[in-house]
Parts: C-alpha cells; structure tokens; sequence
C-alpha cells in the first residue's frame, strides 16, 4: 500500500518545491524494514530475540506512521491513502505491541526472564493498553466526525 501511495506524489511538494523523492524512498523502507523485521525475528532461536526484532519492526512502523502524518498534514499524495496508511500504521503498531507484551508473558512462564524485568513488565502493562485504545478510537471518531475517512 507505501508503494501504491507514494506512487501518487507528485514530483515535488508544491508548498516547498522539494523534490519527494527522498521521502518516497524512505517511506517504501521503513515499510520494508517492519514486515523483514518480523521475519528476521521469528527465524531467531530465543524469543528473547524475537521480542527485540519486534522492537526493531515496531520502531520502523513509527517512522511510516510519522511520514503518513507529514503528507496528510502536508496534502501530499492521494489523501485517502494517506489516511489508511495513518490507520494502518496505528493498527499496526498496536498489534507489534501486543505481540511483544505475549511474547515477554510467555519468558516469564518460561522462566527466562529476571523478576527485575517481571516487575518492570507487570508497570508498564498496567492500563497502557486501555489508555492506548480509548486515544485510538477518540481520533478515530474525530477524524470520522469531520468527514475525513469514509468507510474505515
């Protein structure tokens, strides 16, 4: 969908006469890098390694999620992908994070995991993840309020 949407930019930013050609190429590679992240991780022999990719992965997401942000903000490109792509990011994120807090579940059942890092685990998972979808659907209803996705 990177592809598809920066294939719609035109060749340069019309409120600064920038050529996007950077942006293009770094938005198709933060999107690469999450899904070969992913991949790499899930080869690795320790989850412990997998988690870290998944960090990896989860880093090069908010990095597609600012750029999405940049050309909505900026009105680059075909708008709607613009917005599926601040979605997608958003979605993605919060399914990397998720994962990741599993996959740390699963060291402690493991016991390869120090109860340094348990209890740091247990804090950080106490209400972030309410927080973090009430935050998600206030924007989401927001951005639908004002007429600025259809159908998403």
């Amino acid at each position: 969908m990177t592809e598809k949407y920066c294939a719609t930019f035109p060749k340069q930013n019309p409120a600064t006469g920038q050529y996007l050609t950077d942006l293009k190429d770094q938005m198709i590679r933060s999107a690469r890098s999450v899904v070969r992240n992913i991949e790499e991780g899930y080869s690795r022999t320790s989850t412990g390694e997998y988690v870290a990719f998944l960090g990896f992965s989860k880093g090069s997401n908010e990095e597609l999620l600012g750029d999405f942000q940049y050309c909505v903000d900026s009105k680059l490109g075909e708008h709607d992908y613009a917005i599926k792509g601040v979605y997608l990011c958003k979605g993605e994120g919060k399914m990397l994070e998720s994962q990741m807090r599993a996959l740390k579940q699963k060291q402690i059942q493991e016991k390869s995991f120090s109860s340094k890092d348990q209890a740091k685990l247990i804090l950080e998972n106490q209400g972030r993840e309410k927080r973090e979808q009430e935050k998600f659907l206030d924007e989401l209803k927001e951005k639908y309020l004002k007429g600025k996705i259809k159908g998403y």
